[in-house]
């Protein structure tokens, strides 16, 4: 079976199953590192517009409206769906899709955090609409090989990325510069979008959008680097230090690469995912940072990355009491500021197994030293 054959079965059996008569999958053509994009995962294209649906009836039958209407052209070449429509006038083009696939009753929409309330009321005058985003995320459970490989693909551009940040991160370059490097090297190496969040100076209070500040000698540079491969996301955050790192520079890293590793340690499938977070503080708060375990000081320990993993696009921490599961994709990093050193990145994306976490970088997780 196919891959979108599977993702088609899957969603008719889980349809049935809760006795919807049909499905929407709505996109407003965003994609980003904590709501990844439904459409874009279940259809296997990225829409361009700003109102876009999958309409799928319990019975099989299945239809994609892309915005722009001009867009239908490239969406059928990319795109597994047959029936294909423009929809630039919108809520009409929904509800003659369920027309056409004769869906009444209730219907399960995902994704409807992004619709706006125009598009909404025209669905809700021809069906009842019930919450039905654990479809989509039930589907993804289950990934297949291609999908694995995409995520690969991202972990490989994401080593590229953190290249052209080491190399970048010298003397008199300004962030932007950093990350248009990075940007670059990322692109190359198969990606098709990234995220980058960077902080330059002696202390950093936190990461950030990239400014014009240029590289001065005794920096320390930290970076958050994020690239998406056809919706697959991978994260790498790492520190490099321009000139010799001090000594508690040195400590401190090293204390949040025990953190991290003893977080490693205790990552599998069917373990809650509040275990990172709380592994992750114990080993700080033994050290007496038990009070900079929480905001303003850091901001989480981790987080579910695209659909199918654990609490998608939300923080782990404590109080995450889901449990982690096989081939759910999670970024476990213990970024923290500290009083001595301000904030230091590490950490990086990890594939849930049942016996374990596995790296998907390359790059080694540990501080980095540039000469100046």
């Amino acid at each position: 079976m196919t891959t979108a054959n599977r993702k088609l079965t899957e969603a008719v059996r889980l349809m049935n199953a809760r006795g919807l008569a049909g499905l929407v999958i709505y996109s407003d053509g965003t994609c980003n590192i904590l709501r990844a994009s439904y459409l874009r995962y279940f259809a296997d294209v990225a829409p361009m517009g700003s109102n876009n649906a999958v309409v799928v009836s319990a019975t099989g039958g299945v239809t994609l409206l892309v915005q722009p209407a001009w867009d239908v052209a490239r969406t059928r070449r990319r795109t597994w769906i047959d029936d294909v429509h423009g929809a630039d006038h919108f809520d009409e083009a929904l509800t003659s899709a369920l027309h056409r696939l004769e869906i009444g009753g209730r219907v399960g929409l995902a994704g409807g955090r992004e619709m706006p309330q125009a598009a909404y009321a025209a669905l809700v005058r021809s069906a009842a609409v019930e919450a039905a985003d654990e479809i989509v995320e039930t589907i993804a459970l289950d990934k297949s090989p291609e999908e694995l490989a995409l995520v690969r693909r991202a972990a490989a551009a994401a080593d590229a990325g953190f290249e052209a940040f080491r190399q970048a991160s010298r003397v008199g370059v300004r962030e932007f510069e950093i990350v248009a490097e990075v940007e670059h090297a990322m692109r190359v190496a198969g990606a098709d979008d990234n995220f980058i969040l960077l902080s330059t100076g002696p202390h950093n209070r936190a990461m950030r959008a990239p400014t014009d500040r240029r590289v001065a000698p005794g920096d320390i540079v930290i970076g958050e680097i994020t690239p998406v491969c056809d919706g697959q996301f991978i994260q790498l955050c790492r520190t490099v230090s321009v000139g010799p790192p001090t000594a508690a520079v040195v400590e401190k890293y090293d204390l949040l690469l025990d953190a991290y590793s003893q977080a490693l340690d205790v990552v599998r499938a069917n373990v809650p995912a509040s275990i990172i977070a709380s592994t992750i503080d114990g080993v700080l708060a033994d050290a007496g940072y038990a009070e900079y375990c929480r905001p303003p000081y850091m901001r989480t320990r981790g987080h579910g990355f695209g659909i199918g993993s654990v609490a998608p696009g939300a923080l782990i921490d404590a109080d995450t009491e889901q449990p982690l599961l096989d081939q759910q994709v999670v970024v476990v990093h213990p970024n923290q500021y500290l009083p001595e050193t301000g904030y230091l990145a590490c950490g990086e994306t990890v594939l849930v197994t049942a016996t374990g976490a596995e790296r998907l970088a390359r790059t080694e997780t540990r501080l980095y030293v540039n000469s100046v």
